[in-house]
């Protein structure tokens, strides 16, 4: 028996079936983070690994075809191409079943690309002994973010808003909105932008319309909220 197959052997022998579990779906194509895993979850009395699959294209029919209650994905399966992130998406398209994602990856931006499509928590490799614990939570769809993603998700979640809010906003109303937070009165915004008093009128609307809000006031306070005053222009 070669290697590859001895390590199929012992990871198979570590699957047990445990009525009223919960049943977990690995992929994992590292064989020797599927054996740590395994091991793991079998200690764990109420929790089941009833498959493990190495490949997107595997992850993608077994969750579908698999009666499981939550998966593990590894954002690296096939090729270096973060490819677990196009199997969460094609996974969620076609079931809601909770993924965590558990990687070595721990660059912000894919961070956010995991959660924006839909992965229920994102934990490093270094904190994988915090597995069975992000098991139960998405199982009882109360999961929250693990501790050492969560700060950098949430700033770059923030970041994202903050330039969207930047980009659907013109240079004028931009000005506007911060004048007015500034506590400013639009005849005196009319003045300091040299603009006529329809022409005000027409800003208010298209602000209001985009942040949704009954008054420029409160767009200017939402907007605020969302980071969009520079400081260096409030002080």
């Amino acid at each position: 028996m070669n290697k590859q197959s001895s390590f199929s052997v012992e990871i198979i022998d570590l699957i047990h079936r445990k009525n009223g579990s919960i049943k977990v779906l690995l992929a994992d194509s590292d064989h020797a983070w599927q054996k740590r895993l395994a091991m793991l979850i079998e200690s764990e009395p109420d929790i089941n690994l009833s498959n493990i699959v190495s490949t997107k294209e595997e992850a993608i029919r077994a969750s579908v075809q698999l009666d499981v209650d939550v998966m593990i994905l590894e954002m690296i399966l096939n090729s270096p191409k973060r490819d677990g992130l196009d199997a969460v998406a094609e996974i969620l398209r076609n079931k809601a079943l909770p993924i965590i994602v558990l990687t070595s990856l721990n660059d912000p931006e894919v961070m956010v690309e995991a959660v924006v499509a839909g992965a229920v928590n994102y934990i490093t490799k270094t904190n994988y002994m915090d597995i069975p614990v992000a098991i139960r939570e998405a199982h009882r769809r109360q999961s929250s973010l693990h501790a050492d993603v969560a700060t950098i998700i949430r700033s770059e979640i923030e970041l994202i808003k903050r330039k969207e809010l930047h980009c659907m906003l013109t240079p004028t109303e931009k000005e506007i909105l911060q004048l007015i937070g500034l506590g400013y009165r639009q005849s005196i915004i009319r003045e300091l932008l040299g603009i006529t008093s329809n022409t005000m009128k027409s800003h208010v609307r298209h602000i209001t319309r985009k942040f949704d809000t009954r008054s420029i006031r409160e767009a200017a306070e939402k907007a605020k909220r969302r980071g969009l005053y520079d400081q260096h222009y409030a002080t």
